[in-house]
């Protein structure tokens, strides 16, 4: 093996589109890197979807001049200050993956002398202060710190006696004709089995969509890694009986026989009750698994929500090696099916903020921060252009958060987009006051489509859509919060400061004020509301003492 002399300051295993982001993020700050890619870049969306239509959105016309707001409509793009987006280049509101690829093999470009493909990592080891990273060709590079982006690369089999014997998403033969006037089981009920069955529809004499679960609604949960309505024309033909269903039941068993495949289920909506079905075809869609067999035993993480991911920090750093990271869809570990950290658009807000963690390993620097005005209305008015105009909170509600430092030497100091988690328990954090600001969803109730509101402005029941909330805390415990009230735009700002045709709500009725108002002078009394009963800037602007 031939080994790099000098040891470079991060190496990236793979060129997807969380390593092409953490790339970007490491070159604006001027350290050393290098990407190692087993195929091309972009190879997952070269294979997946298998359908080659993207659920992420793609949203060209929004009214909007702000570049940042327009990316919360934009779930594509990778950030970046050069304006290189995928809505400058498709109109499609979902893209196909092929675009995709494209985007992302133009995209890395700008650092293309510093991307290797068609080499595979097979061996990260950490035997002192420096990684050492072994590829198939026989190099062994050296590096201070590692970024793992290599997303989920292996099938997740669901424990079922006889699953091996069926077809995967993974690597299923897609040729429709196949399934020509045959009987199809499809093992799962998330997107990937929908897109399945969706795709043979016009085909197969019947589809069974089987899962122990209960189908999971993005449009009720607000997790957009459950089932799109994009993927749903399915349930159509299963609710208007056109010879397919949706089955609720654990499978037992599988048995090849009589040419085709005998499922043994126990259902689950009917206790006790057993069901046998036979089909010409099975095919898992059970998901995707991190493959953690590149990480030497001494380094390797336990694996988290049933084995599929590693376990990380909330810098999303590795217990098991100070200096391995992990980004892209594999940082879901810290927020599994509550946020967006599975997808580009919510990964590329985490990456920003992993680059600064790596970057402080490297060279020392404190995280970067701007400085907030410590006065009720000028904050207020901060806060309120914040919870209306950027993407990063609203594409990770109460995941990521702005927080205000309001006591010490460095009160007034603001971070902004930055993991709630981390803030509870960063050093430079303890012992201090903190205003965190987050947006969040509320509670929608059993209908998701007749929404039940208060109304109200005091602040203790939460709007079920998103919305902007304001917690005091200290050392991870929140003293004291607030809920505002929603916003069908989602933009709290005065008329004045919005586009010119933007907005569609001027005023509403509030039970406890006994009138109409608009929903700017709502938030700025909201606001001003928590910051008094705090007893928050009540005087000239100044720090609040330590505590």
């Amino acid at each position: 093996m031939t080994s790099k002399p000098t040891p470079i300051d991060c190496l990236i295993i793979g060129a997807g589109a969380a390593g092409l982001q953490a790339a970007y993020f490491l070159d604006k700050k001027g350290l050393g890197f290098h990407v190692l890619e087993r195929g091309q870049v972009g190879q997952f969306f070269r294979d997946f979807p298998r359908q080659r239509n993207l659920i992420s959105i793609n949203k060209v016309h929004t009214g909007l001049s702000n570049p940042d707001t327009r990316l919360r409509f934009d779930w594509n793009s990778l950030l970046n200050d050069e304006g290189d987006l995928v809505t400058t280049r498709s109109r499609r509101y979902f893209p196909t993956a092929d675009e995709f690829v494209d985007y992302l093999g133009d995209f890395s470009q700008r650092f293309a002398d510093r991307i290797s493909c068609g080499v595979t990592v097979t061996r990260i080891a950490k035997p002192d202060e420096t990684f050492l990273v072994e590829t198939d060709d026989g190099q062994v590079w050296r590096a201070r710190t590692v970024i793992v982006a290599t997303g989920m690369t292996k099938p997740w089999q669901a424990e079922i006696d006889g699953i091996e014997h069926v077809e995967n998403y993974f690597d299923y033969d897609s040729t429709k004709t196949r399934f020509r006037d045959k009987r199809v089981a499809i093992l799962g009920k998330g997107n990937s089995a929908f897109e399945t069955a969706e795709s043979l529809i016009e085909e197969a004499q019947s589809i069974h969509v089987i899962s122990p679960n209960s189908i999971k609604l993005a449009w009720n949960s607000h997790f957009v890694g459950h089932l799109r309505a994009v993927n749903t024309n399915f349930l159509d033909t299963y609710q208007l009986k056109s010879q397919n269903a949706v089955v609720d039941g654990t499978i037992t068993r599988i048995v090849p026989e009589n040419g085709g495949y005998t499922l043994h289920i126990a259902m689950s909506a009917a206790e006790g009750h057993e069901i046998v079905l036979h089909y010409d075809h099975v095919i898992a869609c059970t998901g995707f698994r991190f493959d953690d067999q590149i990480l030497d035993p001494a380094i390797r993480p336990d694996l988290r929500h049933m084995g599929k991911f590693p376990a990380m920090t909330a810098q999303w750093e590795t217990e098991t090696a100070a200096g391995l990271y992990f980004a892209g869809t594999l940082m879901q570990s810290r927020d599994f099916k509550k946020t967006m950290s599975g997808f580009v658009h919510g990964f590329r807000y985490n990456i920003r903020c992993l680059v600064e963690f790596v970057a402080a390993r490297l060279t020392g620097a404190a995280y970067p921060h701007a400085t907030a005005p410590l006065d009720a209305q000028a904050l207020g008015a901060l806060l309120i252009d914040r919870f209306s105009t950027a993407s990063g909170i609203f594409l990770q509600p109460g995941f990521l958060g702005d927080v205000v430092v309001l006591d010490g030497p460095d009160a007034g100091a603001i971070y902004t987009d930055v993991p709630v988690d981390w803030t509870d328990d960063a050093p430079g954090f303890a012992g201090r006051t903190l205003l965190r600001a987050t947006l969040e969803f509320g509670n929608f109730g059993a209908n998701s489509m007749h929404v039940k509101r208060e109304h109200t402005l005091d602040g203790s029941t939460p709007d079920p859509f998103i919305h902007p909330v304001l917690r005091l805390v200290r050392d991870g415990e929140v003293l004291a919060q607030t809920h505002l009230s929603d916003h069908l735009d989602s933009d709290w700002r005065a008329p004045a400061a919005k586009d010119a045709g933007n907005g569609t709500v001027q005023r509403m009725t509030y039970v406890d004020a006994g009138q109409t108002l608009p929903g700017h002078e709502v938030a700025q009394r909201q606001i001003a509301a928590f910051f008094a009963a705090q007893g928050l800037f009540s005087d000239a602007p100044q720090a609040i003492p330590a505590q």
